[in-house]
């Protein structure tokens, strides 16, 4: 048996001497199984097969990033000392220490603690560009991954590039997005930054069950986004495709409650929530909750805000949404969380913590008339609150200038309102739908309008000119008489309750 010393020496010794020394290490690699130096066992000799088989055309960094592949393409967990080790061997430092903590937050570390190993990572080469496809899972709902970005055609640890990659499934129907990035630094010499992007893909119903019914490898298109910043907008170009195979077989399933449970608060709109349906992966839970039809709802993404899931061991699950998702039928809303409950059968009740809604009625709810010759300041009521108007302009420009008295000196902006006029005609329906450089003057017309006011948007009352009064821009025609209608937009309900979610474990 060897010791600790023992093994550092070898393996300083065998990065030294690539190849032939490196042969021996996969040799040597089952005693150093059998002495513990990893928690989980692997197929050694499928591993090794592997190995032997691409040896003789790697360089020796080529050669490190081999066996660090096929270490985590295992699921290994390494044991306190040889990690110690590795953080010093190119790469490694990386996959350890940076990927292990990337894993604890999202949930593959527990799934991969349980014995559920990733598919397989995959690495393309496209162009100057090395992506590698790792910690994938396919469930009946989603999909799951982390793209690891290496290039020598655009700085990916400068968060002001105008060049972005994009990895989205080609051959598998959903939505998402990534739910996270994150920079490390090679420990090579060269301290080349590496990009690690975590994404998630809600899957449209029976998608996963038609896809791993034709048997077909899953296809990921690498798209190259850049934006050229002078014209405003983005050049989108499709780098190439990345196949990954994919074993029905060693796919899991998951567990999937529909409570229908109603949440009860108080608001002057919204009493209720219904929770639907719970799903537990293996390493991600979601949520289905409905809401009122002819609204939106929002659960904000703040800590101190956001939903999370309490489980009765007092473990929490944090809220971890990506890009607009799938489309839910109406009212209905997904709230995914990072980790999951699916291996702890000891597990009976999760708490769902809702802190915070945001919602915004799709149609006005209030109105009042309004004229240039009114005489001012004018109050009006909306949700059992009254707005007082203290002045309103119109300039040829084509927009109405309303001026809104502040609650207070500091106000900066009124919450929760949004204003524009039932005259309002369709600003778009001028132009032909073929005719998009008509479109795209329209647009630049209303942007330049918006930098001249210093405006963020229209329809919203702030104060941008540090004013005595907040200030609300509506697009309008030139009237004698307006209809200004009112809406509930974005508007915050404090909920700040535990809802008990009652699991039917055998």
């Amino acid at each position: 048996m060897k010791s600790d010393h023992d093994l550092k020496r070898s393996l300083e010794q065998a990065f030294d001497r690539v190849p032939d020394s490196l042969y021996q290490f996969v040799d040597e690699l089952p005693d150093r199984f059998e002495k513990g130096e990893f928690e989980h066992t692997i197929d050694l000799a499928a591993t090794k097969r592997r190995f032997l088989r691409w040896m003789p055309f790697m360089s020796k960094s080529a050669a490190a990033a081999v066996i660090l592949v096929l270490i985590f393409s295992a699921g290994v967990t390494l044991s306190p000392a040889f990690a110690s080790f590795v953080k010093k061997v190119p790469g490694f430092e990386v996959a350890v220490d940076w990927l292990t903590q990337i894993r604890e937050r999202d949930g593959v570390q527990t799934a991969v603690n349980h014995g559920y190993i990733p598919i397989e990572p995959v690495t393309a080469q496209l162009g100057g560009t090395t992506i590698t496809i790792s910690d994938m899972y396919l469930t009946d709902e989603e999909l799951l991954f982390k793209a690891f970005i290496r290039t020598d055609e655009f700085d990916v640890s400068d968060n002001h590039t105008p060049v972005h990659l994009f990895i989205s499934p080609g051959n598998l129907r959903g939505g998402g997005s990534t739910t996270a990035s994150s920079i490390a630094r090679t420990t090579d010499g060269s301290n080349t930054p590496i990009r690690q992007d975590t994404y998630k893909y809600q899957l449209e119903n029976g998608a996963a069950e038609q896809f791993l019914a034709k048997g077909d490898p899953l296809t990921l298109k690498v798209n190259k986004s850049t934006l050229d910043r002078v014209l405003k907008r983005s050049e989108m170009k499709e780098l190439g495709t990345i196949t990954v195979p994919i074993d029905p077989s060693k796919l899991l399933h998951n567990k999937v409650y529909e409570p229908k449970q109603t949440l009860s608060f108080s608001d002057l709109d919204w009493k209720e929530l219904t929770l639907e349906k719970l799903t537990i992966q293996p390493t991600t839970m979601n949520v289905i909750m409905k809401g009122q039809m002819g609204w939106d709802l929002y659960f904000p993404r703040e800590d101190d805000a956001a939903p999370y899931l309490k489980d009765d061991k007092g473990n929490v699950y944090r809220y971890d949404p990506s890009g607009t998702g799938i489309i839910l039928e109406e009212g209905k809303q997904q709230l995914p969380f990072s980790s999951s409950v699916f291996f702890d059968p000891g597990v009976r009740k999760l708490y769902l913590h809702i802190g915070e809604l945001r919602v915004t009625e799709r149609e006005p709810s209030a109105s009042f008339e309004l004229s240039m010759d009114d005489t001012f300041p004018k109050t009006v009521r909306f949700k059992n609150r009254d707005i007082v108007i203290e002045g309103a302009e119109y300039h040829p420009e084509g927009y109405m200038h309303l001026k809104i008295r502040k609650e207070a000196p500091d106000q900066r902006f009124l919450d929760g309102v949004w204003f524009d006029i039932a005259e309002k005609e369709d600003m778009t329906a001028k132009f032909d739908k073929e005719d998009l450089a008509a479109y795209e003057a329209f647009t630049s017309k209303l942007n330049e309008l918006m930098e001249s006011l210093n405006a963020s948007g229209f329809g919203s009352a702030e104060d941008y000119r540090n004013m005595p009064y907040l200030s609300a821009y509506i697009l309008a025609p030139k009237l004698e008489k307006y209809t200004i209608t009112m809406s509930r937009a974005n508007d915050r309900i404090v909920v700040n309750k535990d809802y008990p979610i009652q699991l039917n474990t055998k």
